[in-house]
């Protein structure tokens, strides 16, 4: 018995975790920095064309695109936790 105790123990310690941050929070993070970005800059919005939520790139003007990327956050080995933040890495165009 156990044994059967403590291999049922071991099973459950080896199993993966779960993401520290469902999808939807992080979607939603990620919204409001794209967003905030938006609305800050007047140029962006008012020649706003689309937003590429899956390639983190709005686009604006006529070619214009402003460029978005996880900041790198060192983590210890095995982290286990939400996607790194959002952040504005660089535009094709001027901003102002």
């Amino acid at each position: 018995m156990k044994r059967m105790i403590v291999l049922l123990f071991i099973l459950l310690l080896s199993t993966n975790s779960p993401a520290a941050l469902p999808p939807q929070y992080q979607n939603s993070r990620d919204l409001d920095v794209i967003t905030a970005f938006i609305k800050k800059h007047e140029k962006v919005i008012s020649t706003l064309t689309s937003v590429d939520f899956e390639k983190f790139v709005i686009y604006f003007e006529d070619d214009c695109k402003a460029i978005f990327a996880r900041k790198e956050i060192p983590k210890p080995s095995g982290w286990v936790g939400p996607a790194d933040p959002l952040e504005f890495k660089f535009s094709t165009c001027s901003l102002d």
